[in-house]
């Protein structure tokens, strides 16, 4: 089924629309702090727009669709350690971050608690991330417009990746931020009414109840089939772990008028974020019943294209590029900062001004989108590649940094600063040897050894050395 005119004329307007975006907030650019947290100014709908359309990209659309088709409604249930972890984190340690006001990295905050060797190590593994989750992002982009254009695969995955850096690339954190507001409004509105007209052409829910359950009951259920105890909790608990604190969201945390702000915006979309899962699963259980041997990222994108109307259909795959593009657009300013303040200015360049900063800053932007393009073609599967990374997230940075950020008040030190990098590479480690070479051995997840792991080694280090304290330098 070819795409109408009027459907490819409103996405592209969509891509018009952001590569604007990008050269109007190019004009307002004027130093590092800008470009990397939009100068602490953002108030709470542009918090919550932003917070919002970067959790919903590549992985949470296409990907999370294929995971329902693929093994069902347990995904739910997994799912909601995203709500959790948002809830929690909104309560207890984003508005810390808010706090520490010379916070523009991840490795602003390790060093300030764990010093230069904590600085370096999360930063050169968080850049590691960042290039691997914007592949996740590219391959969702090369996938949504596949059907639309026609073209092969990689070229399309250039083509999208090409334009989520070039605004990027113009606008940095406030073209970000801008174009996410429009992102998310188009990724509510796109997503709930191709499930409303998914649903109604269906029959209704109890229709499509009866219809998978006829198929495969086993969808229909929590547990049962492959979905055993320990795979279930390694999936929650990449969901759970995976994301919390990634680098993108600290960022976020700290670009925002006050704490108070990013407190609320964090604890409310972590609400909103139920109502996605659901009517995106709704979608998936769909799919499962119209396209029985699909491939599992093909299925949002043949849905959208074979049952909505003209006009709806530009409507909802603007909403997915949206999705994927401002995620994607996150994920790249985020690591070229990341690079810029903790690698550049600490190892290549420590007298670097304002302006050198913000010049690499841009170089890096289009690094790091190369980078990531390289990395979807060795692994074109969306939701494996970001299930992936997710394990290697959690048993890494996030234990020492929550320890750090939540043992006290905000800005006081309690920790050891020789337990960061040790922790770090003894958590990464375990979760590979487990995870790769061992295969899981009794079925136990590698995330869970990952983490017990990294709490350990931390443990062990910060009692040898709990005497050896930063002095306060920031």
């Amino acid at each position: 089924m070819a795409i109408s005119l009027l459907d490819l004329s409103l996405i592209i307007f969509y891509f018009i629309i952001v590569l604007w975006i990008g050269y109007f907030t190019m004009k307002k650019i004027s130093s590092f702090n800008d470009y990397s947290v939009a100068g602490r100014t953002m108030p709470f709908a542009l918090i919550f727009a932003t917070i919002g359309a970067t959790l919903a990209g590549g992985g949470a659309t296409v990907g999370r669709v294929s995971f329902v088709y693929e093994t069902g409604i347990v995904v739910f249930l997994a799912l909601l350690g995203v709500v959790i972890s948002q809830v929690l984190i909104g309560f207890f340690v984003a508005p810390r971050i808010r706090e520490m006001e010379d916070v523009h990295t991840i490795g602003d905050i390790m060093y300030f608690y764990f010093g230069r060797s904590g600085q370096l190590i999360s930063s050169i593994f968080s850049l590691i991330f960042m290039i691997g989750i914007f592949g996740v992002q590219a391959l969702a982009l090369g996938r949504i417009l596949e059907p639309i254009i026609g073209l092969p695969f990689l070229t399309l995955t250039i083509i999208g990746a090409a334009v989520t850096i070039a605004y990027t690339w113009a606008g940095g954190m406030l073209a970000v931020v801008y174009t996410d507001a429009v992102q998310f409004i188009l990724l509510v509105g796109g997503i709930a009414t191709a499930t409303a007209i998914g649903v109604t052409k269906m029959g209704g829910m109890t229709p499509i109840i009866e219809q998978v359950s006829s198929i495969n009951p086993e969808h229909l259920v929590f547990f049962g089939g492959p979905w055993t105890i320990g795979i279930f909790i390694s999936t929650f608990l990449s969901f759970l772990l995976g994301e919390a604190l990634a680098p993108h969201y600290i960022q976020r945390y700290a670009a925002s008028k006050s704490s108070s702000i990013t407190k609320w915006s964090t604890v409310s979309f972590a609400t909103m974020y139920i109502f996605l899962t659901i009517v995106i699963m709704v979608i998936g259980l769909i799919g499962f019943i119209i396209f029985p041997t699909m491939e599992g990222d093909m299925v949002f994108v043949n849905f959208v294209m074979e049952y909505l109307p003209i006009g709806v259909i530009g409507l909802v795959f603007g909403a997915l590029i949206a999705a994927v593009m401002s995620t994607g657009s996150s994920i790249l300013n985020t690591a070229a900062v990341i690079f810029t303040k903790d690698i550049y200015k600490v190892l290549i360049n420590k007298d670097a001004d304002d302006k050198r900063m913000l010049k690499w800053t841009q170089y890096t932007t289009l690094l790091v989108g190369f980078g990531g393009v390289i990395v979807s073609l060795f692994i074109p599967n969306v939701m494996n590649l970001m299930l992936y990374l997710f394990q290697l997230w959690a048993p890494s940075i996030l234990p020492p940094m929550a320890i750090a950020l939540l043992w006290g008040k905000a800005m006081e030190r309690k920790v050891s600063p020789a337990a960061g990098a040790p922790a770090i590479l003894s958590g990464v480690f375990m979760t590979i040897l487990w995870l790769n070479i061992l295969n899981e051995p009794f079925g136990f997840p590698a995330i869970v050894i990952g983490i017990v792991t990294n709490l350990i080694v931390f443990w062990i280090v910060h009692h040898m050395t709990s005497n050896k304290l930063l002095k306060p330098n920031m």
